[in-house]
Parts: structure tokens; sequence; C-alpha cells
């Protein structure tokens, strides 16, 4: 993966030229586009990461979400998006591209430095991914998605999705090496979840944690059957959690 970005944003403001700057002087090429498929698929060669600078007139940015996400997923070439926006605007975007097609999200107004870390931890020095784990966590909440996005996604690298469905669909896209699944979860169950993944081939060999808020005994009891790798409380304290998953991956 070069360090070359695509930076799409709906005119290029005085904070967008700024923010171009910034990426430009850590060393990365940055290729501006307006949120418009037309002028996105003439550049060659395309930026395997989009950053996209939601503001303004958020329909007409509804396509071309529609198009990254697209993107993302043909010639078996890993390409990442991120998404920078108020609160509101990401929540509009991810009516559009499903949580887990978002490698991160970034609220306005936002510390462009932050970006540029997560691209720093994105790429090696040698221009190449730093193969970190991949982790996809499965809730229905989306605060307890972005914080769970915020505590892992400095030592792995981050998927979510916010139901067992959206979940299912990002895993025929995409391979993780963990899944983090919340137990209570409505519509589709956690369990249903674990059961379909078990299922299938291409997924019944992907380790499953199970998340849940409850730690009496007939809920444990109800988890350890379906014989998961482990479960977690996400009660537990954010570095508690954290270290759960290191040992995990080291083998403890």
């Amino acid at each position: 993966m070069k360090k070359s970005v695509l930076f799409v944003a709906s005119g290029q403001s005085f904070l967008v030229k700024a923010m171009t700057k910034q990426i430009q002087a850590s060393g990365y090429e940055v290729v501006p586009s307006e949120p418009d498929i037309v002028e996105i698929s003439q550049k060659d060669p395309l930026p395997d990461i989009f950053i996209v600078y939601l503001e303004g007139d958020l329909n007409a940015f509804n396509g071309t979400l529609k198009y990254l996400k697209k993107l993302k997923g043909e010639d078996g070439v890993d390409r990442v998006l991120y998404l920078i926006g108020s609160p509101a605007e990401l929540d509009a975007a991810y009516e559009v591209v499903q949580r887990g097609f978002v490698n991160a999200s970034f609220t306005r107004p936002v510390n462009i430095m932050e970006v540029i870390n997560r691209l720093n931890i994105l790429i090696t020095e040698e221009g190449e991914f730093h193969g970190k784990k991949r982790i996809l966590v499965v809730d229905d909440d989306s605060t307890m998605l972005r914080t769970m996005n915020n505590w892992f996604s400095s030592k792995y690298e981050v998927f979510m999705a916010n139901s067992g469905m959206n979940a299912i669909s990002l895993l025929a896209q995409k391979k993780v090496d963990l899944i983090l699944l919340d137990y209570e979860m409505p519509v589709v169950s956690g369990l249903q979840v674990f059961e379909m993944l078990k299922s299938e081939v291409a997924t019944a060999s992907i380790p499953v944690i199970f998340l849940t808020s409850k730690d009496d005994k007939e809920t444990v009891m109800k988890v350890l059957a379906a014989k998961p790798e482990k479960y977690l409380l996400k009660t537990r304290p954010a570095e508690e959690l954290i270290k759960s998953v290191d040992d995990f991956f080291r083998g403890n």
C-alpha cells in the first residue's frame, strides 16, 4: 500500500486545504476529489486509502460513499475508508455505508494529527501494512461500538457491525482474526449469529469471544454452553478488556 490518499471533500475550503497540507507534510501524496463518482473513477492510479470529509449537502456524498464501499471489496485489494464529520453527519453516513466498512471515523472539529497518526499506524516506513491482527466487533449499541473502536484501534485493525446480519455480510468480504460478539442483541441474538458462523466453512474457524453485560450464573452457563473461546464482561475496565484480547493473541 503506497503512501497515497484520496481526499474527498465538497469544495476546497481553507480548512480542507490546511488539512491537505498537513497530510502532505507527513509524507503522503494527497489526491483531491469532489464527492463525484465520475471524477473519482478517472483518478489513475486511485489511492487505496480514502478519506471522506463530510460537510455541506450530505445527499451529495451518498452515491460516493456507496461507490467507495464497492471499491473496498473489488480486485482483492484491501482498501481503507476513513470518515470525518459531525456526530449527525457520521450517523447519516452510516445509513449509507455500514459501520463495519468504515475503518475509522473522526468527529469534527478534528485534530488532523489524529488522522495522520492512524495513517502512520497503518503504513510502515516501507509503505506496507503493519500486518496488525484484525478484530470484528459486533454490537447493536452504537456507543459501545465507538468505544470499543477507540480502545482497540491503536493495536488492532478494527471492523464494526451493528447487527448479526451486517456482521455476516462484512465477513463475506473481510477476513478477521477474532470476533467480539455481543451476546444480548435483539432480532438476531449473539448466540444465533455464533451458530450461523460455525455452520459455514468460511467462518467456522474464526475464534469468537462473547461480550455480555450480565454475570449472573444463568447467563454465564448459557454463554459457556455455546463453547466460545471465552467471554468478557462489558463492564470491565478498558485496560482489562484490552489485556484479555492481547493475552488471547499471545496464547495465554
